[in-house]
Order: structure tokens, then sequence, then C-alpha cells
């Protein structure tokens, strides 16, 4: 009898060890199970998310260069809106902004393009002030790469979306509809000279436009923010309030050119 006890007892330690096995074996399975299902859900995340777009700034002019002088010097213009631009875009979180200098700096036209696509960006906006001798013109243009060039299209869809936002805050639009074409045409003497086309005119030029809007492959538009020399261009569009205007325009033209809702309120 007491041969019988043991083996019952050898035999109840053996199916405890058994259970104790396989409740082992079962937990280690619902963990690894739990471990897959968060393992793919992060994955999920990662997948619904996109990288920052890097959007490309270029504060015309800088330094001793302080571009057209009027009611306003154009480097002021083009540096502070630059300045609004940069804050909306870190604002919305979805963006990575390089610019192509530091306010101040002097920098010439080639080595800011550089420094610009050095970073690859997705789209690329130079923001100038304009000039009138007569002190009567005014409003707002925009040059996108011109016809023929790789990156045309996209660029003149990103111009049109910015000249749609600059009519939704009361600017101006020269021409036809904001967006020209410009080139710099040499004559016989060996003078150049700046003309300009409609955007009606679609004909392929051989002659070079702005440079930040030559041979790339990303959007890119060079914009005539307003005229310094016209005193309420300036109080409109130029003026500490007036940049700030111009920079929500933007931002909201980039947005739209994107395809993305905007995130960020008004600076």
């Amino acid at each position: 009898m007491q041969s019988e006890s043991n083996a019952e007892i050898r035999r109840k330690r053996r199916m405890k060890r058994k259970r104790r096995k396989k409740i082992i074996k079962i937990l280690l399975l619902l963990f690894l199970i739990i471990l897959a299902i968060i393992f793919g859900f992060v994955l999920f995340l990662k997948k619904g998310e996109h990288k920052p777009y890097t959007i490309g700034l270029d504060a015309g002019h800088g330094g001793e260069d302080v571009g057209a002088i009027g009611y306003i010097e154009e480097v002021e213009l083009t540096e502070k809106t630059t300045d609004f631009l940069q804050e909306l875009l870190e604002k919305d979180g979805r963006f990575k902004v390089v610019r192509s200098r530091k306010n101040g700096e002097d920098i010439e036209i080639t080595k800011r393009k550089e420094i610009l696509l050095k970073q690859e960006p997705d789209l690329i906006l130079s923001i100038h002030g304009n000039s009138d001798p007569t002190g009567t013109a005014r409003g707002f243009e925009c040059y996108p790469s011109p016809p023929g060039r790789y990156n045309h299209e996209i660029s003149y869809y990103f111009a049109v979306c910015i000249t749609e936002s600059m009519a939704e805050i009361g600017n101006h639009l020269r021409g036809e509809n904001g967006v020209r074409y410009a080139y710099y045409v040499t004559d016989q003497n060996g003078n150049t000279q700046k003309a300009i086309k409609e955007i009606s005119d679609t004909m392929i030029y051989a002659q070079q436009s702005f440079g930040m809007v030559e041979n790339l492959k990303c959007p890119s538009v060079l914009v005539e923010q307003c005229f310094v020399t016209n005193q309420q261009d300036v109080e409109q569009f130029g003026s500490e309030t007036g940049c700030k205007l111009a920079a929500s325009a933007y931002y909201k033209a980039i947005c739209k050119y994107l395809g993305i809702k905007e995130i960020s309120s008004n600076i």
C-alpha cells in the first residue's frame, strides 16, 4: 500500500509539472501574440506617418545688398516675411524649413541655391519686393520656372496656388493673373535687360530666367510681394502686419500645393 501511495504521489507530481509546463507554454504564446499585435500596430502608425516636407526659403538680397529702396528697403520685407513664414511652417509640425541664408548675410544667388539644393527641398519659395521709379505701380506678381524647364508644370501650379491665396487677402494681381515669366535678354551691345512675358506666352525661350527658378527638379517660384516704392502697397503688404499677412498666404498656398490641411493659425 505504501509503494502504491508513493507511486500515486509521483504521478501527481508529474501531472503538476506537465500542467505547469502547459500553462507556461500558453502564457508564452499569449505573450508572443500580444507582442506581435503591438509590433504590427507600431508599424501601422509608422506607415501612416509622413516624413517632414522640406521647404526651401530664400529671402532675397541681404547684407550690403538691400535690394530696391522705397518707403522701406526690400531686404526688410524679404527677411520679415521669411521669418514669419518659417514660424508658421515650424509651428505646423509637418515641415522642415531650410533657409538660403541667415538674416543680414550677403550670399550670392548661386551659393544660396546650392545651400537649398543640398537639402533636397520639396519646393522652393524666393521672396522679393518690387520697385517702380514712378511710385505708382502696385500689386503682386510671381515667376515660376518657365516653359521648357523640367519643373515648369509643377512650378506653375505652385504659382497659381500662391496667387489665389494672395487674391484672397486683397493683394492686386498684376498682368493676366499674377503669374508671369522673366528672361534675361542681351542686346547687340552686350547689355542685359529683363524681359517679362505674360502667362499666355507659352513659347520656350533659350534665355535664362531668375537663378532661383532655373535648373531645378522641385517646384520653384520667385514672388514680388508688393512695391516698396508704393506707400499703400507697403502699408498693406510690406509693414510688419502686412508681412505677417503675406506669410499666412504663402503658408496656405504651400499646404494647398501639397494637398494637406492647414494647421497653424495666423501669427
